[in-house]
């Protein structure tokens, strides 16, 4: 099972992503972080599964709003 090291200090860090054959190297990986940025919180963690979906989006004419009655107020 691969395995990953997340800096989660930084989401967009695009190592977060790749995948390492052993617990080693992502362990190398995650050390390696925290040297280049001593106050980053590094987790590594083994890929159990993953998950994937996809969207349809679809577009239609909007429904006609609603005519609510006009109600006669009585004169004051």
């Amino acid at each position: 099972m691969p395995y990953i090291a997340i800096n989660a200090t930084n989401n967009y860090d695009g190592f977060n992503k790749t995948r390492y054959a052993t617990q080693e190297e992502a362990d190398a990986r995650a050390r390696e972080i925290l040297s280049q940025f001593p106050s980053a919180q590094v987790f590594t963690a083994q890929v159990l599964k993953e998950y994937s979906a996809s969207v349809s989006i679809t577009a239609k004419d909007p429904a006609e709003p609603m005519q609510e009655p006009e109600v006669d107020e009585p004169a004051g």
